[in-house]
């Protein structure tokens, strides 16, 4: 009786841990690591649960179903990105958007189901996560952006006819192609995205970022 109580009274996707296993995070980490490599028919709930240790019944518990897992697995990393972008437009600095390019780089190299997830589930036409994807952009990193593109060229530190719509496309676009393009990369170029390859691309994309779009001031 007890179990049923908290199971009746626990809401989809609340945190929770037993005798220092997180059933919870198992699960996010399953379904991330399969959700970016299949699409969402040829994951089952047992596949999940499967792979995370767990009974597949503690899907329903945590997050209400296999859809519940796939979008609540997306979100809270997007969340993440997107809370820091807050603090990022309110940061100051010089332009800003170099930092929020550096912000999206790191977060695709820390979490590289993410881009993967994103090709499989938010891309296509029909995607089960694009409409939430389009809603954290479109009110989480769009606003950012034009909020940013709009100071830079206030101060005269970006070109004043740069369009923060095609801003944001590039930016973003700088961030994730990558790491979607890693198996090619390696093989075409003999790179790996590792610790140093990502901080020293962060620093080249920004400084190749700022070229094209700021305002060279010296001619």
């Amino acid at each position: 009786m007890q179990a049923g109580h908290a199971q009746t009274n626990r809401k989809p996707g609340r945190p929770s841990s037993h005798g220092g296993f997180d059933t919870r995070q198992a699960l996010i980490d399953a379904a991330r690591e399969l959700f970016s490599k299949y699409a969402y028919d040829e994951v089952s709930t047992k596949r999940i649960a499967d792979a995370a240790g767990v009974n597949p019944a503690m899907i329903r518990y945590h997050f209400g179903g296999k859809a519940g897992l796939l979008e609540t697995a997306f979100d809270e990393a997007i969340a993440l990105i997107v809370d820091e972008l807050g603090t990022q437009s309110t940061d100051g600095g010089e332009v800003g958007l170099e930092r929020v390019l550096g912000l999206y780089i790191r977060s695709m190299a820390a979490n590289p189901w993410l881009p993967k997830m994103m090709l499989q589930h938010v891309l296509p036409e029909g995607g089960r996560l694009q409409g939430r994807a389009a809603e954290r952009i479109s009110t989480g990193v769009a606003p950012v952006v034009r909020e940013l593109v709009a100071r830079g060229q206030v101060s005269g530190e970006l070109r004043p006819e740069l369009d923060p719509r095609l801003t944001t496309i590039s930016l973003v676009s700088l961030a994730i192609f990558p790491f979607l393009a890693k198996p090619l990369l390696k093989r075409v170029l003999g790179v790996e995205l590792d610790e140093a390859l990502v901080a020293a691309f962060v620093e080249h994309t920004s400084a190749m970022f700022h070229r094209g779009a700021g305002v060279d001031h010296a001619a």
